[in-house]
């Protein structure tokens, strides 16, 4: 039991070492994440997934891919008999960011994060098609897409669960919301998940 104690204390040093201060690993992971654009307070989730190389203790290149999974809609008229609708959601969302981390305690870390992203987002509805009088004669269905990019940014922390696995979150700050030359909103973002390291 002794001789036991030693080898296994060892053990478990390499491994907290390994866990906290990987160089040279790649992960991949999933994420999921809530949105808010400063538009009527509109809110947005998605979930995706990452992909990511640890330099060393301090710098990671990481890349995120996510999909809306919620978004705002509005109608009027009756669920029967809708007259127009209105749908709008994130179709797909793309960031490649740089983290710096700290370890501030055994198993945590504190980062910031920066890098460029890019967002689709995704328009439906329904509109009503008129007679010359203004009578309602029927409905159309219409699309449109538009894409928002540039310079994301923010704060996040990480907890290691052990050598392979950690889970994280962050706050960051997303490209201003500009459909329009007349139109700018604030775009911030909360994100949750969990890596795994190879």
């Amino acid at each position: 039991m002794k001789k036991l104690l030693p080898l296994a204390l060892t053990i478990l040093t390499s491994t907290y070492a390994s866990t906290a201060y990987a160089e040279n690993s790649l992960y991949l992971g999933a994420l999921y994440n809530a949105q808010g654009i400063s538009i009527h307070g509109r809110d947005f989730n998605t979930a995706g997934i990452i992909a990511g190389y640890q330099y060393n203790k301090y710098f990671v290149l990481e890349t995120r891919l996510s999909s809306g999974t919620s978004g705002y809609s509005s109608f009027y008229g009756t669920p029967e008999e809708p007259r127009g609708s209105y749908s709008e959601d994130i179709d797909t969302q793309a960031s490649l960011l740089i983290k710096a981390s700290y370890p501030i305690f055994n198993l945590f870390k504190l980062y910031g994060l920066a890098g460029y992203t890019n967002t689709k987002m995704e328009t439906n509805g329904l509109g009503q098609r008129n007679d010359s009088e203004g009578n309602i004669i029927g409905n159309y269905p219409y699309e449109h897409t538009e894409s928002e990019s540039g310079f994301s940014y923010g704060l996040g922390l990480d907890y290691q669960i052990n050598a392979q696995f950690n889970v994280f979150i962050d706050y960051q700050l997303l490209p201003d919301f500009e459909p329009n030359s007349n139109f700018s909103k604030s775009w911030e973002s909360t994100t949750i998940g969990v890596n795994y390291s190879f």
